[in-house]
């Protein structure tokens, strides 16, 4: 009897197919990363596709009544390989679906699939007494009852429905490799069923087909070194992520800082104005007193300008990591910008017995487009440099041109000193942050190592180079280079940039007898400090320390122009404005709103106009930044000049 059996021609792809899954099993099941989740499940559609093959091949091969096969194995054989059959279709949806649907966006559709499957198994173990859907007649004959298709070949229709649409939804978040192994592994199976179900069953191809796309999916996305580079990644992506919240929280710290700094230095520098304010010469008081008076005040507030200056420094370095430095072209003036970069750095050149010198190419056009902010702050920086690293000689600023074309021009800015110098090994460290070069020899000179590290990030986003050459105890030559656009080709009036006329003081160009102001904070040494610059110039002054108590006032009083604070318990700056514009007795809709903060972030000047802040001032308060804004935003006749 068992020499009439012999495996059919249709079945020697399938025999193949297990010998080399078989192996592919035993090589996948010695994986050292056979315990990640997607392993588990690759190595147990491995088994249920082995399990499959096995029944598929005893099916045609023994499954023959006409050879002596009882029926009842024959009926045995045919289930089981319907049943093996759906369920590797099963195990590959739960591969994939655990493999890219990792947010489990798609769970439902894995439970319907679960529900199906074990309707399906139900119904097929009920098959076997009833013989409702496949069965063996008495005379050997297989029969299919009008259930077969739609219970046999739903679960794995569905089944390959959901493959397709979970890769469908989720391509865009994998990777190159995932999407070619998986479609890939996908179409072949597919085009196994659709050729065996072509020719009838003659081909049986759906199994073979099947672990194909197994092989392919194992030498793409389950062998050893490429879950190393998943989870290399994963740290990766981890470590990227912590950097990320490491950098938010380094922002918000410096955020809180710069408010919790400024406030209260703020009042240390308006207090110190006053003082000096008191004692000026033209005040009657004690000469001898009111000098020393005067060296006090006067050592307070370049302490606090030092301290001012590091703060700034450090915002500017987080603005620019975090990518909130802005550059922003405008039209500029350049021979007004070099006259106010010449009246700052010539008092300082002065004080310590330096000469400087400012020369400018009598051809370069004057007005450009560029950020005239910016490059103020560059200039500044290397040449307040030059002059705290230069004992004797000269600081020296020559502007000229590297190259021109009909629109655009690229500007030099070489700044020279006969300082100190650099030596030759430290010049690659000169642009670190934080980078104090010659710390032994330098330890005199205050400074955070910043300065330099902010230029040149600076001329970078500007699209500029820096460089720097120097001679140990001789000194140092800075050039910059920056492109800017040409507004107007006409070259300025002015025959040199150290002719520009020295800044007027403001505070004394005019009075306002006759304005009204409110200021609004809830810290009483920034009111006194805030109400004194104001006094200088006349008028009604009223305070308030609180959001409400400045909603009262705005109802009772009109006011030309109202200052507000920020940070505020209760009601803050904004929300009291906000409450302003609705509140039916306010008087004061149309006063113009400044807002005066400790928060001198990037972007916050923007976020506070877009509000509907009529300007914006930082603390510490400058007087003449003050008085600017005043005179911007009060009608001209309520200013009266001053005598």
């Amino acid at each position: 009897m068992m020499g009439m059996y012999s495996f059919p021609p249709k079945t020697y792809f399938e025999i193949a197919s297990f010998f080399y899954l078989l192996i592919l099993y035993l090589i996948s099941f010695q994986d050292p990363g056979r315990y990640v989740r997607s392993s588990k499940l690759f190595r147990m559609l491995e088994l249920n596709m082995l399990l499959a093959l096995v029944a598929s091949i005893l099916t045609y091969t023994f499954a023959i009544p006409e050879y002596g096969t009882p029926l009842a194995v024959c009926m045995l054989l045919r289930t089981l390989d319907s049943v093996l059959s759906v369920t590797s279709s099963r195990s590959f949806t739960l591969y994939l679906h655990s493999y890219v649907d990792t947010s489990r966006r798609l769970e439902r559709l894995t439970v319907v699939g679960n529900v199906l499957f074990y309707v399906y198994l139900a119904l097929m173990l009920l098959n076997i007494p009833l013989k409702f859907v496949l069965w063996y007649a008495p005379d050997g004959t297989y029969m299919h009852g009008t259930l077969f298709v739609p219970i046999v070949f739903t679960p794995p229709i569905y089944f390959m429905a959901i493959n397709v649409l979970i890769l469908v939804l989720q391509l865009k978040s994998m990777g190159i490799r995932e999407k070619v192994s998986l479609s890939v592994a996908s179409f072949i199976t597919l085009l196994g069923l659709i050729v065996q179900a072509a020719t009838d069953g003659k081909l049986l191809l759906s199994l073979p087909f099947g672990s194909v796309g197994i092989f392919v999916l194992y030498f793409s996305l389950e062998t050893a070194d490429y879950h190393r580079l998943l989870e290399k990644n994963e740290m990766l992506r981890i470590a990227e992520q912590d950097a990320v919240k490491a950098n938010r929280a380094k922002s918000d710290f410096l955020a809180s800082m710069s408010h919790e700094i400024r406030t209260p230095l703020n009042a240390v520098l308006g207090m110190d104005e006053m003082i000096l304010r008191e004692t000026s010469a033209d005040r009657n008081i004690d000469s001898v007193s009111a000098g020393r008076i005067r060296s006090y005040a006067e050592n307070i507030r370049d302490a606090g300008h030092i301290l001012l200056s590091v703060i700034n420094d450090i915002l500017d370095l987080s603005k620019i990591e975090s990518g909130k430095m802005e550059i922003k072209p405008a039209p500029y003036r350049l021979r007004a910008l070099l006259g106010d970069v010449s009246t700052m750095i010539r008092v300082r050149a002065e004080q310590k017995g330096l000469v400087y010198t400012q020369t400018l190419d009598p051809d370069l056009p004057d007005a450009l487009i560029g950020d005239e902010l910016r490059i103020r702050q560059i200039l500044i920086n290397l040449l307040n440099n030059a002059v705290k690293y230069t004992d004797q000689g000269e600081v020296r600023l020559e502007v000229s041109r590297k190259g021109q074309s009909a629109q655009t021009l690229t500007l030099s800015f070489c700044v020279r000193d006969t300082g100190i110098g650099i030596k030759k090994e430290n010049l690659p460290l000169i642009f670190g942050d934080f980078q104090r070069i010659d710390e032994e020899h330098n330890h005199r000179i205050e400074g955070t190592g910043l300065g330099l590290s902010i230029v040149k990030r600076l001329v970078g986003l500007m699209n500029g180079d820096i460089s720097v050459s120097s001679e140990y105890e001789k000194g140092s030559v800075f050039t910059v280079y920056l492109p800017q656009e040409i507004c107007d080709t006409v070259p300025g009036t002015d025959a040199s940039a150290e002719e520009a006329a020295p800044d007027l003081p403001e505070e004394r160009a005019f009075h306002t007898p006759d304005c009204t102001y409110l200021l609004v904070d809830d810290n009483r040494m920034n009111l006194l400090v805030a109400k004194h610059f104001l006094d200088e110039l006349g008028g009604r002054i009223d305070t308030a320390a609180s959001g409400n108590e400045a909603l009262e006032k705005m109802r009772t009083a009109t006011y030309d122009l109202i200052f507000m604070d920020h940070m505020m318990p209760d009601l803050d700056g904004i929300q009291t404005f906000e409450l302003s514009l609705t509140d039916p007795g306010n008087i004061n809709r149309d006063t113009p709103m400044i807002m005066m903060t400790a928060n001198a972030l990037s972007g916050m000047r923007e976020e506070y106009l877009s509000k509907g802040f009529a300007d914006y001032l930082s603390k510490p308060l400058d007087s003449k930044e003050l008085l600017r804004v005043i005179r911007r935003h009060l009608p001209s006749e309520k200013m009266e000049p001053a005598n």
